[in-house]
């Protein structure tokens, strides 16, 4: 594969193997040997979709700890909407397995993150 490739990309690869060699970060590796991250990168992606590295090569993402909530309004959910503020409620978790919290004041972020994270402990 090396004699096939541009000069950019041989150093591109080059780098990345170094770097896995090292435990480094790509990033930390290129630094030190000089180079410009840029272009690496750049160099790493292309032949990333072309297939000519495995995407196996690429450091997997870390998953969040952060819950994704979506906010929105709709006019379809007036009526539910009157209904909440008649019945002084101000936060509702819904969770994807159909269940639904809804409370009438602010709840701790901490009992929020104990009730998603489905611990048993979260005080009531």
């Amino acid at each position: 594969m090396m004699e096939t490739l541009t000069e950019k990309q041989r150093v591109a690869v080059e780098a990345l193997e170094g770097a896995k060699r090292a435990g480094v970060p790509l990033s930390d590796y290129a630094k030190a040997k000089g180079l410009e991250l840029r272009p690496v990168y750049d160099a790493v992606a292309a032949l990333r979709r072309r297939g000519a590295l495995a995407a196996s090569d690429r450091p997997r993402k870390r998953k969040s700890r952060f819950v994704a909530v979506r906010v929105r309004s709709s006019p379809v959910a007036a009526p539910a909407v009157e209904r909440a503020v008649h019945n002084g409620l101000v936060c509702r978790l819904v969770c994807a397995h159909g269940w639904a919290i809804e409370c009438g004041e602010w709840p701790a972020p901490s009992w929020v993150s104990a009730v998603v994270a489905g611990r048993g402990d979260a005080p009531a």
